[in-house]
């Protein structure tokens, strides 16, 4: 059934099934476990941890880094980096024994949150050695030797970054093409090859490198385990390999230091290797497990540094933007006042609350380690990422023509220096990385009809065909019918005090029955679809949507009975209901329109459009095609 996400097939490969529990696998089933969201509490030594440092990285943004000076000069100052190398904050997630802070997720998402909300830039400096440079592979997978050489360092001096994506892959991890092959003594191995968009590459001491290894299979211990190889000879296949990679080994080379839209600051090479020698104990766990850790360690930026960035973003532009409706006046009025706008910060203020709901739940769950928060973390990078997009816009219409201009330019005159522009263009990244929406929905959606999937590989198998198919399709019959009469049963909600208030009730039992005609609605977009499921993009989008909506329901209603429950903060159903009927109605008709919907004609247009069949729509310009804006040598 990998057939089903045609270009996928490695990645399916590396993909480990769900091990720990799971709320979003429960809810595709149509069995959602809503306790599973009520977590034990966070420990009150641990938050005032949190909160302390809080207030250090506070202090030191205030008086130390000067965040129009980043965006002016596109560079973080040495000073600013050596400083919170000392305050520790490159290393919040390593355990206190490797000379870090030790610090939970959702601490780590804290201030992460604070340092996006004065320098986004910054705060993703500092985010990707902890979540995907050689710190996160080596503490997951790594032997106690690598963590006591490299740890200490990451954590208080070097910086690290991730070597992964190349110039024809892209998202498409699967198919890189450096290599890296052991040579005829056995004792290292040479890498060629190159990576590109490599965030912090350009200042980095050490990176996580994804190489591809020419292996052999071999059985170790009663299990079979890929060996590589001297110098390629007699390789049965080329396996993805994780190796720490010293920066400053020859043959390393910074090719270009990438520029972007927005993130003016970040460092992110294009690089290329040479002949670069890996000695073999550089190779991080396993041969032929790269994709695999690759996999697992981008969940960490997915569920926790995404998120916290783009949450703090969105604050950063909060409460300017209400002082901008307040003060603005048209016709003798403030812009607050008029209807319009006042629908559009309603609804940024719903959007801005299920951010931080979703983003607090999910790093929570991170900290509980029998939760399997694949699905999760996807969907919160997703959200988060996307909603500030649309936040920031929104804000950036109620500034008006000030909204378009730079703060550097409104500062020279006297105006408030503030960069919501900047805000947009810098946001647009987090949408494109560690792993692009249009990526990550299929993945959501695979997990979301994998155990259907794997009862009906036989049967959809393409090469079962007579008796055994109709064997196959016998016992599918006898497993769904009781399923499907399940799925129109209502599974009854706990009697913990969370679930007892009414609005929590009536939402979640909404949720619940949410979740069965989700269910119901899968397996009958299976049978009707069979096979042609693999590229519909659309019936996958539309399963991670309702999923999405229905993981944030369940977390902004909880939120707000919590936050009236223990404040008397009464403020926050406004919110939460806001959402709720939004996201209600984005459910009912992408359930219906997982079924029904007239995705076929919009794709046929755009078949069309790919072939040429439109040329008027490129008629009276100067027309150029992609490849006429290469350098002229390169024509």
């Amino acid at each position: 059934m990998s057939k089903l996400f045609k270009g996928l097939e490695r990645i399916e490969e590396a993909r480990e099934r769900i091990t720990g529990v799971s709320f979003m696998a429960g809810l595709f089933e149509g069995k959602p476990d809503f306790d599973l969201l009520l977590p034990p509490e966070e420990p009150a030594e641990e938050r005032r941890a949190g909160e302390a440092y809080c207030k250090k990285i506070e202090a030191f943004l205030i008086n130390h880094v000067d965040s129009d000076e980043i965006e002016r000069m596109a560079k973080i100052p040495d000073t600013v980096l050596k400083g919170l190398f000392e305050l520790g904050a490159f290393g919040m997630k390593i355990p206190n024994q490797y000379g870090g802070l030790g610090f939970s997720y959702k601490n780590y998402g804290r201030v992460l949150t604070l340092m996006a909300s004065w320098s986004n830039i910054l705060a993703l400096t500092v985010a990707v050695p902890q979540s995907i440079g050689i710190a996160m592979p080596i503490l997951l997978f790594g032997n106690e030797e690598q963590k006591q050489k490299y740890l200490p360092c990451v954590a208080r001096e070097a910086i690290s970054a991730f070597a992964l994506t190349e110039p024809m892959t892209g998202s498409d991890a699967a198919n890189i093409q450096t290599e890296a092959v052991l040579d005829s003594t056995g004792s290292q191995f040479i890498v060629h090859g190159e990576k590109l968009w490599c965030t912090n590459g350009p200042i980095a001491r050490f990176a996580t490198l994804i190489a591809r290894v020419p292996a052999k299979r071999a059985h170790r211990d009663g299990k079979s385990v890929w060996v590589p190889v001297p110098e390629g000879k007699g390789a049965e296949d080329l396996v993805h390999t994780a190796f720490i990679l010293d920066m400053h080994q020859a043959g390393v080379q910074i090719r270009q230091r990438c520029q972007f839209e927005g993130c003016r600051g970040i460092e992110n090479a294009h690089m290329t290797f040479q002949d670069v020698r890996v000695p073999v104990e550089n190779v991080i766990g396993e041969i032929g497990k790269g994709l695999k850790y690759a996999l697992i360690i981008l969940n960490v930026g997915r569920a926790i540094s995404v998120p916290a960035i783009c949450l703090g973003m969105a604050k950063q532009a909060w409460q300017p933007t209400l002082d901008r409706a307040n003060s603005r006046q048209t016709f003798q009025k403030p812009i607050g006042e008029r209807q319009t706008q006042q629908m559009r910060i309603g609804q940024m203020a719903a959007s801005l609350f299920a951010m931080e709901t979703l983003a607090l739940l999910v790093w929570h769950l991170a900290d509980h380690k029998q939760y399997d928060i694949r699905i999760e973390a996807a969907i919160a990078k997703m959200f988060c990422s996307e909603k500030t997009i649309h936040l920031l816009k929104d804000a950036q219409i109620i500034f008006g023509g000030m909204g378009y201009e730079t703060a550097e330019s409104k500062r020279l005159r006297g105006e408030p220096g503030f960069g919501i522009e900047q805000l947009v263009r810098d946001a647009e990244m987090y949408r494109i990385g560690e792993g692009a929406t249009d990526v990550l929905r299929p993945f959501v959606a695979r997990e979301g009809l994998s155990p259907h999937l794997d009862r009906a590989r036989t049967y959809f198998d393409e090469r079962v065909t007579g008796i055994e198919r109709i064997r196959e399709f016998v016992r599918l019959l006898r497993f769904y019918i009781p399923w499907y009469w399940r799925q129109w049963r209502r599974n009854s909600l706990s009697s913990r005090l969370e679930m007892r208030h009414p609005k929590v009730r009536s939402t979640l039992r909404y949720a619940e029955r949410a979740s069965r005609r989700l269910a119901r609605a899968i397996v009958y977009a299976m049978v009707m679809h069979r096979a042609a499921l693999r590229d519909d993009q659309g019936r996958q989008n539309r399963i991670e949507a309702v999923g999405e909506d229905l993981l944030t329901i369940a977390a902004t209603v909880l939120s707000a009975e919590s936050k009236e429950r223990t404040a008397g903060r009464h403020e926050a159903w406004d919110l939460a209901e806001e959402f709720f009927r939004n996201a209600k109605e984005r459910i009912d008709r992408n359930i219906r329109e997982l079924l029904r919907n007239r995705d076929r004609i919009l794709t046929a247009i755009g078949t069309r459009a790919l072939h040429g069949d439109y040329p008027s729509l490129s008629s009276g310009i100067i027309r150029r095609g992609l490849n006429e804006y290469l350098p002229k040598d390169k024509r």
